[in-house]
């Protein structure tokens, strides 16, 4: 069992975690120092690009970007992953959080851009800092040409189609939230890396691709920063 974490958030004061498919969320919640009796907030994800805050959820809800705010209680806000991209965001201004489940969908609908606006809220992320997580690498995300154009125009000067096979080509969805993180306005040197493909590394992480309906997911999650 392993919880990953970023450097760039804990050097703000965020706790977060990524697990591997061997953490259970109770692990997590320890991670995150949530007090007795507190949960993670979470939604149903339909790979869409809504963002809601986390007064906001409930178990019906549907959304693909959650906004934990400091100072409103023990707010902590998790999206659950098998292949898809795990976005954690911290305002280091407010101290305010934000989870996002980016799929190559929401990559393309502009779920990061929801997230990012929904917690500045005044648009202006000078002082975001973020960490995207384990997801399928492009070592194995193989899309029909169709998919790969609709990525390669959501994400701004970034290099998404590393190779071509015919009518398939192999993407970067790593490369792909980073570029639309950056066209935002949010510093790339502020942007932290945590490793590993979900896909063709089976014995830490769960994989849709990989195993299908039978697969699990991992919750990766951020709390909002607690004042000193």
């Amino acid at each position: 069992m392993a919880l990953l974490r970023s450097d760039t958030l804990e050097a703000r004061g965020f706790h977060h975690a990524f697990p591997e498919r061997g953490a259970t969320d109770a692990d997590l919640v320890r991670e995150l120092g949530l007090p007795l009796g507190v949960a993670i907030v979470q939604v149903k994800q339909v790979h869409g690009a809504d963002a809601i805050d986390a007064a906001e959820a409930g178990p019906n809800r549907c959304a693909d970007a959650l906004v934990g705010r400091a100072g409103v209680g023990p707010h902590a806000v998790g999206v659950r992953v098998a292949d898809c991209v795990p976005v954690l965001v911290g305002d280091d201004a407010s101290g305010n959080v934000a989870a996002i489940h980016a799929g190559w969908r929401g990559v393309v609908a502009g779920v990061v851009r929801a997230g990012v606006a929904r917690l500045t809220e005044s648009g202006a992320p000078a002082h975001l800092v973020a960490a995207i997580g384990p997801c399928i690498g492009p070592c194995c995300f193989e899309v029909g040409r169709d998919v790969a154009e609709q990525i390669v125009r959501a994400s701004p000067g970034a290099r998404v189609v590393v190779a071509d096979r015919g009518d398939k080509a192999f993407v970067d969805l790593r490369a792909a939230v980073r570029a639309q993180l950056v066209a935002l306005g949010v510093e790339d040197t502020c942007i932290d890396d945590v490793a590993g493909c979900t896909k063709h590394e089976s014995a830490r992480f769960h994989s849709f691709r990989r195993d299908g309906p039978s697969s699990g997911r991992m919750l990766a999650a951020i709390a909002a920063r607690r004042s000193a």
